[in-house]
């Protein structure tokens, strides 16, 4: 091996020296990064082979072989650790489910052991070289560093080659996120240490008998004021990001997110210095990532085509408004959802909001409905509520999710709070679309919607109608919960607060119903969400469940199904129970 010692010559080392330089040596550095990728790489192919059995047992072949016992019983023990959430202690401090935080905690684990398994940290003088910690622990978060954009992207290839959306994959981009901070720390901290050393005034230039890492700092060497710069943006990347500021002042955020990770990026480019191949890295993560920005402005230029689309405005009881635009470029599946940009009302935001019809390909004229609530506060809603009976134009960024196909379940239950029956409204009107052609299994749909007050019937009453009359007599279950002022999740129906818009939202509010559809049962109670599915897991055949609400709702229907998949998994009643869900928050 070929000895380079960082600082010096050869001849300057003593053979304890040279010796020590062949430990952990400094030009076979970058195997820590080949390994972090190799590693993530492995776990993206294991997902990739996994949407690949997903849709094998869509075929006849594969349901056969999906539907026996010892294979039900894996895929429910798999499911149970991908359903089951974690406990909640606070509002603002909510881990992903079981399986993915022992994904990340199995990585972050391997990263850390192998950080801290691997000696020496330091060697004897920092001319002997830098500190092999810092360097291993750099090229880790060097390794890391492509996947936090990759997870971050809204189009991107792990999505593209695992199935899932951008939306699942944000929760991996906030913790990679942060185990890059860990590594920089563990990155700088030794460089600290080891730079305490009096630099020798042998050639003149320290007169000022500066340490090592001061001196390296007055003569203005790059790597250290860009990696004070990369630490202190870092540390605002992410923890300003933290949920409570992140909801309170989100679109400030997102500025000032997107401003400082390109000051980061900038940063971590000149503190490379193209130092062991640093650059190769960074050059493939900017292609990886232009290829996702660019399939993302390419498509929604696009499928808005010349016009910029008019989207119809209409506000409905219980303080929402629908609006209802023209797609005829736009494909989706049911329980997707688009990013909308209002040009007229908030030219510089985009909001997701979930679309709430299914995509009738074979309409002429097809539209897209979107619900969204208004806003005490005076939000985006309460501004296009305002603007109604006009119209207003729109860009879509999307559709985007993975969107949920129950229809080889032989039952369909969808759960939804509140604003979140635009998730589950989809998906019925995709399922009763789908039994006039004859194109699915299911035999009973149960749809469960918990609201605060009966006058948001309103929102989806139509829609939901639709449907029913669409599907066979007796298919499709309506149950309306009316949960009244106490709403436990959240669920509130927001009403203005000045003036005349004030008395206008009430008696939008207040205004009697009109008689439901006979498939619909209203109940004034809170639903006990687990009685619920257990009723829905006594129905023969396999149960698919789609739910959308707050993450309390949502944690509810986890915990019920995650307790039929372990049931399952030690061998009672075993079938097939999928569940599908999308959160309020990311």
């Amino acid at each position: 091996m070929q000895l380079r010692p960082r600082h010096g010559h050869a001849s300057d080392y003593t053979p304890s020296e040279l010796a020590e330089m062949l430990v952990d040596p400094y030009d076979d550095s970058p195997k820590y990064t080949k390994g972090i990728i190799g590693a993530v790489c492995g776990v993206i192919l294991l997902a990739a082979l996994v949407n690949q059995w997903s849709r094998y047992k869509l075929t006849e072949t594969g349901a056969k072989v999906a539907s026996k016992r010892p294979i039900l019983r894996l895929t429910a023990a798999v499911r149970y650790l991908a359903t089951a959430p974690t406990p909640t202690f606070s509002r603002y401090l909510h881990f992903p489910t079981r399986g993915v935080v022992f994904l990340l905690a199995v990585f972050w684990t391997f990263v850390l052991v192998w950080s801290f398994a691997v000696t020496p940290y330091y060697r004897s003088r920092w001319n002997v070289g830098s500190p092999p910690l810092a360097i291993r622990t750099g090229m880790m978060a060097l390794g890391v560093f492509p996947f936090i954009l990759a997870f971050g992207a809204k189009w991107n290839l792990v999505t593209f080659v695992t199935g899932y959306s951008h939306e699942k994959l944000q929760v991996f981009h906030q913790w990679f996120s942060q185990l890059f901070f860990v590594l920089s720390l563990l990155h700088t901290f030794p460089f600290v240490m080891a730079g305490r050393e009096v630099r020798p005034n042998k050639d003149g230039l320290n007169p000022m008998g500066l340490t090592q890492i001061g001196y390296s700092w007055h003569i203005g060497k790059v790597y250290y004021w860009t990696g004070v710069a990369m630490l202190i943006t870092l540390t605002w990347l992410c923890y300003a990001s933290l949920t409570p500021l992140r909801q309170r002042w989100y679109e400030m955020f997102k500025l000032l997110h997107i401003i400082s990770a390109i000051l980061f990026s900038a940063f971590f480019y000149l503190h490379c210095n193209a130092l062991l191949t640093s650059w190769d890295y960074l050059y493939a993560t900017a292609g990886l990532y232009g290829i996702s920005v660019v399939m993302r402005f390419g498509l929604m230029l696009f499928r808005n085509g010349r016009g910029v689309p008019q989207a119809q405005i209409e506000v409905l009881p219980g303080d929402a408004v629908r609006l209802t635009i023209p797609t005829p470029k736009h494909q989706w599946k049911a329980g997707q959802h688009v990013f909308v940009n209002f040009c007229k009302t908030r030219l510089l935001e985009s909001h997701p909001y979930t679309i709430s019809n299914d995509a009738n390909i074979y309409s002429h004229k097809r539209e897209m409905v979107i619900v969204l609530k208004t806003d005490v506060k005076g939000g985006i809603g309460a501004r296009l509520a305002s603007l109604e009976p006009a119209t207003t134009p729109v860009l879509l960024d999307g559709p985007y999710g993975s969107g949920a196909d129950l229809s080889r379940h032989h039952v369909a239950v969808l759960v939804a709070g509140g604003s979140g029956a635009s998730f589950v409204v989809s998906i019925l009107n995709d399922l009763c679309r789908r039994s006039v052609w004859g194109e699915l299994q299911t035999k009973h749909i149960i749809l469960h919607w918990v609201v605060r007050n009966e006058a948001c019937r309103a929102w989806f009453e139509d829609q939901i109608n639709a449907a029913i009359a669409m599907a066979p007599k007796g298919m499709v279950q309506v149950h309306l919960h009316v949960t009244g002022v106490d709403a436990q999740y959240g669920l509130q129906v927001e009403s203005k607060t000045d003036g005349s818009d004030a008395g206008e939202a009430e008696k939008r509010c207040r205004a009697k119903p009109s008689r439901p559809h006979p498939a619909w049962t209203i109940s004034n109670q809170r639903p006990y969400l687990p009685s619920l599915l257990e009723s829905a897991f006594e129905l023969p055949g396999c149960v698919g469940i789609a739910s959308c609400g707050p993450t309390s709702f949502t944690d509810d229907v986890r915990r019920a199904v995650a307790s039929k998949q372990k049931s399952m998994a030690l061998g009672h009643d075993v079938r097939d129970v999928e569940l599908h869900t999308e959160e309020f928050d990311w």
